[in-house]
């Protein structure tokens, strides 16, 4: 079943769909006109007061755009008649954040685990994977 057809009660959020479902078409469009490997950089946004705007995900991927802009710019005021000027911006990228560990085993799990390691020596690997294990979490605590 088609959003349109379930979202045609509300007007709004049929106008919301309508209004996705017209960047995606137009991203495609604008994608088509630029090197592959360009593509996967940047997208379509809006289109404000006349103006497309694009967000590109990185300085080079903004430069190469706007170098080759010049040259598309006639092909893509074609797509829609609005767009009088395109702008480029560059997302900010998003400073990885550290995560903290907040797992923690028990001293009496620990205990097992250590127990459970000389029972399967046996098997050298798990055995060395266990002995890891209660060294790293009784150093921890």
């Amino acid at each position: 079943m088609q959003l349109n057809q379930i979202a045609r009660p509300d007007h709004t959020l049929l106008n919301l769909i309508e209004t996705a479902q017209y960047f995606q078409q137009l991203d495609k469009q604008v994608k088509r006109l630029f090197p592959p490997n360009l593509t996967a950089h940047f997208r379509v946004v809006c289109v404000r007061d006349g103006t497309l705007i694009i967000h590109a995900t990185g300085s080079m991927a903004a430069s190469r755009l706007k170098m080759l802009l010049p040259a598309h710019l006639p092909h893509i005021q074609a797509l829609d008649d609005h767009i009088g000027d395109v702008q480029i911006k560059v997302l900010p990228s998003q400073p990885e954040t550290k995560r903290e560990k907040t797992f923690t085993i028990s001293p009496a799990a620990v205990q097992t685990f250590a127990q459970t390691a000389e029972r399967v020596r046996h098997h050298p690997e798990l055995h060395h994977a266990l002995k890891q294990l209660v060294a790293h979490h009784q150093k921890n605590n």
